[in-house]
C-alpha cells in the first residue's frame, strides 16, 4: 500500500479550497454544454444486424452490429442473455449491464471480449448484457487519431454508447430501472461522461479510469501532441468533458476500483475522481498494475453488481 506524506493541516485547508474552488469553475464551464454536445440519434432493435448466434449452459451469446453515431466507425458487439425465458429472476425482468473495455494493446482482451466471461456469469444470474467495439478497440485505427481531432472523437463515442444504452434497454424483458455500466481505461472515461447526461443507467464500476483526458491522449497520436498556447486551449475543450469535472452531475451510484501499482493512474489521480463522484460511492484499491487482472477485483464488481441490480444468487432463481 502506497503511503503518503502528511501536510502540515493549514496546507491541506488551502490546497483542499483551491482545488475546490477550480473544481467549480470547471463545472460551471461544462455542464451548460454537456445535452447539446452528447446529443444523438436514437437507436431501435431495427438497427442490429444479428452476424451468429452461439448458446451453452443456459446462456446465449449473440455476435451482432449496428452503426454507431454520425461519424462513428460501426459498432460490433455481443449481446449476451439468459438462453430460456425462464431464467428471469422473480417478476420475469432482467437486469441490464453495458461493458465498455479498456485499451491495452497488445493484450487480446483489448476490445469487446474483455467482459465477455464476466457477462456469461451474470447472465446465469439474470441478466442481459452488451459488449461493445470502440474506436480503440483497432490499435492500427487508434494509432492513426490525431490531437487535433481527439475532442469529437470523444465526443462520437460518448454518443455511440448512448446509442448502445437504447439497444440494451430496448432487449425484450429487460428492466429500464436496473441497469449499469462497467469501464475499464477508457471505458470508464466514457462512461463518465455518459453519466453525467444519461440517468438510465443508476450504477456504474469505473476501473482505472483517469480523471482527465489528456492524461492519456498526452501519450501521442499521428499528429504528435500539441504544445504551447495549443496545448493550453486543447486541455480547456476537454474541461466540458473531463471525468473529474463532470462526474458529479450524475444521480447515479458510483464503485470506483483502482490499482495501487498503476503508472497510468497514480494514487492522487484516482482520488481526485474518487472524490468529485457523488455519493453513495465506493473506492476500492488493489495490489495491481493497470490491467487488474486478479479475481478478488472481478468478484467484488459482481458482488456490488449484484446488491444494485438486484441478481439472484450464483446457480438460483
Amino acid at each position: 500500500m502506497s503511503r503518503i506524506a502528511r501536510p502540515r493541516p493549514r496546507a491541506i485547508i488551502v490546497a483542499s479550497l483551491a482545488l475546490g474552488f477550480l473544481a467549480l469553475l470547471d463545472r460551471a464551464q461544462a455542464a451548460p454544454n454537456l445535452d447539446s454536445l452528447l446529443s444523438y440519434e436514437g437507436a431501435s432493435l431495427r438497427d442490429v444486424k444479428i452476424v451468429g448466434t452461439q448458446s451453452s449452459a443456459g446462456v446465449e451469446v449473440q455476435d451482432v452490429e449496428f452503426d454507431g453515431a454520425k461519424g462513428a466507425e460501426r459498432v460490433q458487439a455481443y449481446l449476451v442473455r439468459p438462453a430460456a425465458a425462464g431464467a428471469a429472476p422473480a417478476g420475469g425482468r432482467f437486469a441490464a449491464v453495458l461493458f465498455v473495455h479498456w485499451f491495452g494493446p497488445p493484450e487480446p482482451d483489448s476490445n469487446r471480449t474483455q467482459f465477455l466471461d464476466e457477462a456469461r456469469a451474470l447472465a446465469q444470474r439474470g441478466t442481459v448484457s452488451l459488449l461493445v467495439s470502440t474506436f480503440w478497440s483497432d490499435q492500427a485505427r487508434y494509432d492513426r487519431r490525431t490531437w487535433q481531432t481527439d475532442f469529437d472523437n470523444s465526443l462520437r463515442q460518448a454518443r455511440s454508447l448512448r446509442r448502445a444504452l437504447d439497444i440494451l434497454v430496448a432487449q425484450p424483458g429487460v428492466d429500464p430501472k436496473r441497469v449499469a455500466l462497467v469501464g475499464h481505461d477508457y471505458g470508464a472515461m466514457h462512461g463518465a461522461v455518459i453519466a453525467a447526461v444519461d440517468t438510465r443507467i443508476r450504477s456504474f464500476v469505473f476501473i482505472a479510469g483517469a480523471p482527465r483526458f489528456p492524461d492519456w491522449y498526452s501519450f501521442g497520436s499521428a499528429t504528435g501532441v500539441p504544445k504551447g498556447e495549443e496545448r493550453a486551449a486543447w486541455q480547456r475543450q476537454f474541461a466540458a468533458i473531463d471525468p473529474v469535472n463532470i462526474i458529479g452531475l450524475s444521480p447515479a451510484h458510483f464503485f470506483l476500483q483502482f490499482g495501487e501499482t498503476d503508472f497510468y493512474t497514480p494514487r492522487r489521480a484516482f482520488l481526485s475522481l474518487y472524490e468529485a463522484a457523488p455519493e453513495p460511492k465506493r473506492l476500492a484499491t488493489y495490489e495491481s498494475e493497470h490491467e487488474m487482472r486478479l479475481e478478488i477485483i472481478r468478484q467484488d464488481r459482481e458482488h456490488w453488481l449484484a446488491e444494485q441490480l438486484g441478481l439472484a444468487a450464483p446457480g438460483g432463481h
